[in-house]
């Protein structure tokens, strides 16, 4: 095992201190016995205290090698834990940093998330609006519309029921016209046959009424006013019957008209 010892610590400045002594010790031991060498032998007593010595030096140099590789030992254990240690610190603010990058990320994440789906959110809304406004706008024109078209209704109604009036109204003057026409005529007709007795006032009147067929054929004529003179009234109910049969309208239609008539008769004339 290769021990490397630290540049910088006071530790190991003392063991190479000491090393360098203890080999001081030994070059000067070893220059001392080569002179003893060259010299005449010293006693026994010289000598064997020479050699203790230099067993006492060789033991105090391996006891310090000793403690000096436990030096180191304790050094590169000291070392190694501290590596450890800064390994084991680096390893956790690494995790550290990858958890908050992690959670950074999974935040911008979520905020990216959310900034979608409020994104979306609006647009939905937008484009709800923009339906609403759409479906409104549709339902208003499609109200402008059928009110336009029940006013244009109403109004071809109005006009059509002011031409059925119109109609109506002309038909009725026609009608009318018509109906006082043919009742002139029928006065004319029964006038003309009309012979009034003797003894008739001014005052006098008769009211007749007069049941027709289709044809004009008088079917009845009963007095339904007397004059209070039966000649008088005798006189009128000869006149309608001689008159038979009455003019009548080409008209059909107008015949409800002159089913039945009622005749006022005055000395004077028919009203």
């Amino acid at each position: 095992m290769v021990f490397r010892t630290p540049r910088s610590l006071p530790g190991s400045r003392k063991a190479v201190i000491y090393a360098v002594l203890v080999h001081l010790v030994l070059l000067a031991l070893l220059v001392i016995g080569v002179r003893w060498q060259a010299r005449p032998p010293a006693p026994a007593r010289i000598i064997q205290a020479q050699s203790m010595n230099d067993a006492e030096a060789r033991k105090e140099l391996e006891r310090r090698k000793r403690e000096e590789r436990a030096r180191a030992e304790q050094e590169a254990k000291n070392q190694n834990e501290r590596k450890e240690r800064e390994r084991k610190a680096t390893e956790e603010k690494r995790r550290a940093e990858q958890a908050k990058a992690a959670e950074a990320k999974r935040q911008a994440q979520e905020k990216r998330k959310a900034a979608e789906a409020e994104k979306q959110r609006k647009e939905q809304e937008r484009q709800t609006a923009i339906k609403r406004k759409k479906e409104t706008e549709e339902r208003r024109r499609a109200a402008e519309q059928s009110l336009k078209e029940q006013l244009a209704s109403e109004e071809q109604d109005r006009k059509r029921q002011q031409e059925f009036e119109k109609r109506r109204a002309e038909q009725a003057a026609r009608t009318q016209s018509e109906l006082d026409r043919y009742e002139g005529l029928i006065r004319q007709q029964v006038e003309r046959n009309w012979v009034r007795p003797a003894g008739w006032s001014k005052n006098m009147e008769c009211v007749v009424r007069v049941r027709l067929s289709p044809t004009g054929e008088v079917i009845k004529a009963t007095v339904i006013r007397p004059s209070g003179n039966p000649p008088f009234d005798r006189s009128v109910e000869n006149a309608v019957y001689k008159a038979s049969p009455l003019p009548l309208p080409e008209d059909k239609g107008l015949f409800e008209h002159f089913r039945e008539l009622e005749l006022r008769f005055r000395p004077e004339g028919l009203t």
